[in-house]
Order: C-alpha cells, then structure tokens, then sequence
C-alpha cells in the first residue's frame, strides 16, 4: 500500500506525464500538417522541397541518379468552371489519390499546387522514368468517374522529365528543368510526358 502523501505525489507526476504525452502527440500532429496538404493528403511543397535537397545530397554522396517528374492535370479547368470548386476539390482528391497508389515506397510524390503533381523517382534513369510516365497516363486513361450530371470525367495529364545530375545538380535546377518540359508538353504536345532539353 502506499501512504496519503506518496499518492499525491504518483497522482501529480501521472498527472505531469500526462501533460507530456499530449504535448508531444500535438507537437507530431502539427508537424504532419505542416508537411501535408490538407485537401489531398499527400504531402506540401513544403515537404518536397526537403525531400528533394536530401536526394540530391544523396545521389552525390552516393553518385546514382534520379529523376523528377512535374505534372499537370489536362481539362482541369473545365471541370471548376462546369460544377464548382466542391466537384474540383473532390476530383483532385480522386485523381491524386489513385496516381499516389500507382507510386513506389521508395519514391516519393507531392502535390505542388493546383493541379500539379511532382514526383521523385529515386535511384532511377531516364528510360526507367518514362516507364513511370506511362503507367501514370494509363492511370489517367483508365480512371473512371461520374461528374453530377452523369458525364464521364475525362482528364488527360501532361509531363515534364528531368534528371540528376543530367538536368541540374542543385534541386533548384532540376524543378526549373522539369518545369520547362511540363510547359512544352502542355503547349505542343498536351497529354505527353516531355524530356527537359539538354540531355545527351
């Protein structure tokens, strides 16, 4: 047994754990929503651009490459115009979502703003991205969804490809790369995936 005194004592110091625990579990909680987007889930700018500084160091420690793909959903637009930015919101969800499950563990994907994706295939060279391109558009080409006044949601996706250290060996340089071949595919050649120039 244990005496009066020693029983507030253990009933203060649990109550102190308590406090702790709660602290640390919001401090976890507010640090996942700063790296996350709060309408997709997926993880911010923020998050990736993090994640993109330590690939590089990465893949210069370790001399691999690696490849980072900018995407841009096709006829996106539309669908904000047509039935409002609720019907938007939730077709992001669904097509970032379904694209997320298509991706390796290793790899890492996050939302840039928008309706644009990026995604850091590691470890990777540039034949082995544009067969992560391709599945990603047959992604697009498969999904299936009913917009409220029972159309087919029909969204293409556009690319662009750069890879390190080919394209940039800062990551700076690598986003602006891969920026660049997204705005040529959406400009010459929408709903393909685009090599950044400079590659040899």
């Amino acid at each position: 047994g244990f005496s009066a005194s020693e029983l507030r004592l253990l009933g203060l110091l649990s109550d102190q754990a308590a406090v702790a625990i709660s602290n640390a579990s919001l401090h976890r909680i507010i640090s996942l929503q700063a790296y996350s987007d709060t309408l997709t889930g997926l993880p911010n700018r923020r998050a990736l651009d993090e994640r993109l500084e330590n690939e590089v160091i990465s893949a210069r420690r370790n001399n691999y490459s690696f490849a980072v793909i900018m995407m841009d959903l096709d006829g996106f637009k539309i669908v904000n115009d047509s039935y409002g930015h609720s019907i938007g919101d939730e077709t992001l969800r669904l097509v970032f979502n379904q694209i997320a499950r298509g991706v390796r563990n290793t790899d890492f994907l996050a939302r840039y703003g928008g309706d644009e994706l990026t995604l850091i295939i590691t470890q990777s060279d540039m034949s082995s991205a544009q067969i992560v391109a391709d599945k990603i558009s047959e992604t697009m080409r498969n999904l299936k969804y009913k917009l409220p006044d029972g159309k087919n949601l029909k969204l293409g996706i556009s690319g662009g490809i750069a890879l390190y250290p080919i394209h940039g060996q800062i990551s700076t340089d690598l986003l602006r790369a891969a920026d660049a071949a997204l705005y040529h595919a959406k400009k010459h050649s929408r709903g393909s995936f685009q090599i950044a120039r400079g590659i040899t």
